[in-house]
């Protein structure tokens, strides 16, 4: 029964995948013109993935992060972590709390761009940081580029944690998840750019689309059906 019920979860939030893809386009689309000094921060996701392709993936590094993020996200819903143990090969984090979110918050949360933002922007409080501006958006698109390589290799290794959830409404969470956290992240690093009201806007409002289309599919249907019992009775 409860497979069935993530069966019906993920498949309700497939129009929302296809609102929030709208929206993301929308919102990326303005990138093409390299507004607000972002050619540093797609030089440095380029770069990332030019140095794991070159020399290796920094896994203990990943590893790390990963199972920080799970014992944050624990802490979060009032859990406490009791073990945390961190190795070159994985890594594990026990806690007393847990749900989907603790389970999937590392495929998701982009946590060293996060720390990293929070970071620059406290210490551009005490001490103008400015003239550092392009090196912090390069190193940021690194961030976010190590987010999403070492990602998408560890959900290549079938990752215990996607187990509870469900693989197919796990990827439906994690696709929403990232482009909510790339918007989060570009829209602190480029906000005239992008905005966080218009990407949720264009994103409901394809979501509703979707859905209308969906019903309109559905009753279609309904309709041809009772039609033809009707004519073989």
């Amino acid at each position: 029964m409860k497979k069935v019920k993530r069966w019906l979860v993920a498949i309700v939030l497939l129009p929302a995948c296809y609102g929030v893809f709208q929206g993301l386009w929308v919102t990326l689309h303005p990138f093409r013109d390299v507004p607000e000094g972002s050619y540093c921060f797609f030089a440095g996701m380029l770069s990332y993935v030019v140095f794991q392709w070159a020399f290796f993936r920094p896994i203990r590094t990943y590893v790390f992060g990963h199972e920080l993020t799970h014992a944050l996200a624990s802490w979060m819903i009032g859990g406490n972590v009791t073990q945390f143990k961190v190795g070159k090969h994985g890594g594990s984090v026990t806690v007393n709390k847990s749900n989907f979110f603790v389970a999937l918050s590392p495929y998701v949360i982009p946590l060293y761009s996060l720390l990293l933002a929070a970071a620059f922007f406290t210490a551009n409080h005490f001490y103008p940081l400015r003239p550092y501006w392009p090196l912090f958006l390069w190193l940021l698109g690194v961030s976010m580029g190590f987010h999403a390589a070492l990602t998408a290799f560890a959900l290549r290794q079938r990752q215990p944690d996607l187990k509870p959830t469900g693989r197919l409404l796990s990827g439906v969470v994690i696709f929403l998840g990232n482009a909510l956290s790339l918007v989060f992240v570009m829209g602190v690093a480029f906000p005239r750019t992008v905005s966080w009201n218009h990407f949720a806007r264009t994103s409901g409002r394809h979501t509703l689309s979707a859905w209308r289309e969906i019903g309109h599919g559905g009753y279609a249907l309904y309709q041809g059906t009772v039609h033809e019992l009707i004519r073989r009775s």
